[in-house]
């Protein structure tokens, strides 16, 4: 999947909704900082903890 910035995905794991910022090579090549849409909060994740709206996975949590 390709990941795109300023865009909204969600965590497989967790569920929470996140705001892609910018890829970061920080933890990994294949990071991207991120917000979390509910608290605000900046973290670095791996692109493949992400899922896209149109992906299967997606829930409305």
């Amino acid at each position: 999947m390709k990941i795109e910035p300023e865009t909204e995905y969600r965590f497989k794991k967790s569920g929470n909704l996140v705001k892609t910022v910018e890829p970061t090579d920080y933890a990994g090549k294949g990071s991207w900082t991120v917000v979390r849409v509910d608290t605000g909060k900046e973290m670095v994740v791996r692109g493949v903890a992400l899922v896209a709206k149109d992906d299967p996975d997606w829930s409305e949590g």
